[in-house]
């Protein structure tokens, strides 16, 4: 046990002495969680500016843009005279979408004809385009609702049985887990979970790639190379699990997240990925010729594993070699159990099987983690002889 502190303390200068390590699993880890965490702050779109082309300028069409820019969505901030004049404003970005009210809207609609409205909107904002289409598609069929229920009341109903014939059952939506319906809700936590994962790989591939540099031995020949891995690691284990107090403890109540603190289940999840994250980054340390080669992998995984998570696209609609492949990444299944819990109050019996296979991981990369030690280690007593 004392070799075991003394192997952490002995790691801890190590690390302090490191500015690349420092600057990554540090600055970084602060850096990141701050900036992350201010372009979703607001959490859903509102006020969206949009323009609107009334080419029927009745009391209804008024009407109508009335309750357009009143809902919370959208902002209407520009009446064009024409199409052209609309996409002209949209093209200078002045606006992200528009709306063109037909000729004789008010008369079609009292002669019980139907109409149509055009929206014009940019699907390659689709955070944008989603809002912009429900709040108009919502005020289209209130307005049609509207209506729908006088043409009933002339002819006798009342307008209790008009509204229930419209509408024979109540909607009442309930969201589940993100009650606001936010993206920041929905994104920020998978994003601090990455944050950890991919900082902690990469810092240690920094601190062998130094060492490999140097061409400074891992461990000396008389100590068993598997527990200075094991010892080693923990140190950082135990750096990441206090910036994870930080992140899920401290960080929700700012941003207002609904998480649920099942503290425990959390953590053990948690510690579990950080240790198969420190072993699996000792196990690729062989490419880590120099502590610039870490630098390169972070590029080249940054976004590679974030997608693996499910985040960007759902994992069910990976091809399965892609969702074998991602579940040996220890974030992949840790990001699921860890959601889970903090969003779905799910005990650790719940995500059992995340748990079971992140374990899995635990043993396989501590195993080659070892053996690519031992490989590097015979390679440095070679190129020394």
């Amino acid at each position: 046990m004392k070799k075991f502190f003394e192997i952490i303390k002995s790691e801890f200068f190590h690390f302090i002495n490191e500015p690349a390590a420092l600057l990554i699993m540090v600055i970084g880890v602060i850096a990141y969680a701050v900036f992350y965490s201010l372009p979703y702050s607001s959490e859903i779109i509102k006020e969206a500016p949009i323009g609107i082309v009334d080419m029927d300028s009745s009391d209804l069409s008024r009407e109508f843009i009335r309750n357009i820019d009143t809902t919370d969505s959208l902002d209407v901030v520009y009446t064009a005279q024409s199409k052209q004049d609309a996409e002209n404003q949209f093209y200078k970005n002045k606006i992200k979408g528009f709306i063109i009210i037909p000729k004789d809207f008010e008369k079609d609609i009292l002669r019980g004809k139907q109409t149509d409205i055009s929206l014009y909107a940019d699907t390659s904002y689709l955070i944008i385009y989603k809002t912009i289409y429900s709040a108009t598609a919502q005020t289209a069929l209130e307005t049609a609702a509207k209506f729908e229920v006088g043409a009933l009341m002339k002819k006798g109903f009342t307008k209790q049985t008009a509204m229930a014939v419209k509408q024979p059952f109540k909607f009442v939506q309930i969201p589940v887990y993100n009650a606001a319906g936010g993206y920041e809700t929905y994104v920020y936590l998978v994003i601090l979970i990455m944050i950890l994962h991919q900082t902690l790989i990469v810092g240690l591939g920094i601190m062998q790639g130094t060492r490999n540099e140097n061409n400074e031995p891992y461990c000396a020949k008389e100590e068993n190379i598997g527990f200075v891995m094991f010892s080693r690691s923990t140190f950082y284990v135990l750096l990441y699990m206090f910036y994870s107090a930080v992140y899920f403890l401290i960080i929700p109540v700012f941003c207002h997240l609904p998480v649920y603190y099942n503290i425990l289940p959390f953590s053990i999840v948690l510690l579990l990925m950080f240790y198969a994250a420190a072993f699996f980054s000792h196990t690729i340390s062989y490419v880590f010729k120099t502590r610039e080669s870490a630098f390169l992998i972070m590029v080249v995984t940054s976004l590679l594993f974030v997608f693996l998570t499910g985040l960007i696209w759902p994992r069910e609609a990976m091809p399965d070699l892609i969702n074998i492949i991602s579940a040996f990444i220890p974030s992949t299944l840790s990001v699921d159990a860890l959601i889970k819990i903090a969003y779905a109050k799910a005990s650790l019996w719940d995500v059992k099987y995340d748990v079971l296979w992140i374990i899995i991981l635990v043993i396989l990369y501590y195993y080659t983690g070892i053996k690519a030690l031992i490989k590097s280690k015979g390679e440095q007593s070679g190129n020394n002889n």
